[in-house]
């Protein structure tokens, strides 16, 4: 588990991953573009493999599986498989701006 940056935006973006997943090496740069764009935007890579208690606390049954929280975890939003670039900074952005 790897923690990317550190909090102020109010919310945190927890992503399970796991070394085999293609899609989840397809996301990698879409991450961190995102990373570098907000600095300050906690991002927690949690492998999938590795950490099957923490996966089945947060109802991950595949990879890639992003869940946007609130600091209190309060589920702001659930993304499961491949997303694209667009539609993932798009809907980013739009809790950023709140």
């Amino acid at each position: 588990m790897s923690v990317v940056n550190c909090q102020l935006f109010g919310m945190k973006i927890i992503k399970f991953t796991a070394l085999w997943c293609a899609d989840c090496i397809v996301m990698r740069p879409y991450w961190v573009e995102i990373a570098s764009k907000y600095p300050d935007l906690e991002i927690i890579e949690i492998d999938f493999d590795d950490n099957p208690d923490l996966a089945e606390k947060h109802g991950v049954k595949k990879v890639p599986h992003t869940i946007i929280l609130t600091d209190d975890e309060t589920e702001l939003h659930r993304l499961e498989g491949m997303q694209n670039k667009e539609d993932l900074m798009k809907l980013l952005e739009g809790y950023l701006k709140q």
